[in-house]
C-alpha cells in the first residue's frame, strides 16, 4: 500500500469508520425467499472460502455472479449476507 502512496494507518482508520464488523450482522436466515440465489452465492463464494483445497484446477470457483433485478428485490441484502458469512468485512 505504501508503494501506491496510501498510508496504511489512514486507510485502516477510514475503513473502520465506514463499516465496522459489529454493524455487519446480516445472515442467510435474514434473507427470505431467494433460495436459488442464496444457494448459488453459497456455492460460489462461501464454500471456496471455507475449503480452498477443494476448489483448484478444473473445480476452480466461478469468477463472479451477476445479481440483477428491479430495485427492492434483495440484491444488496444478499451481498451483505454473503459478505458477513464469508467474513469479508
Amino acid at each position: 500500500l505504501e508503494r501506491c502512496g496510501i498510508d496504511p494507518k489512514l486507510l485502516s482508520t477510514v475503513l473502520e469508520s465506514v463499516v465496522t464488523r459489529d454493524q455487519m450482522t446480516v445472515t442467510w436466515d435474514d434473507v427470505t425467499g431467494l433460495e436459488d440465489a442464496k444457494q448459488a452465492l453459497f456455492e460460489a463464494v462461501i464454500l471456496p472460502l471455507q475449503r480452498p483445497d477443494l476448489f483448484t484446477g478444473l473445480r476452480a470457483p466461478t469468477r463472479g455472479i451477476l445479481l440483477f433485478g428491479p430495485p427492492g428485490t434483495g440484491k444488496t441484502f444478499l451481498a451483505k449476507a454473503c459478505a458477513c458469512t464469508g467474513g469479508a468485512t
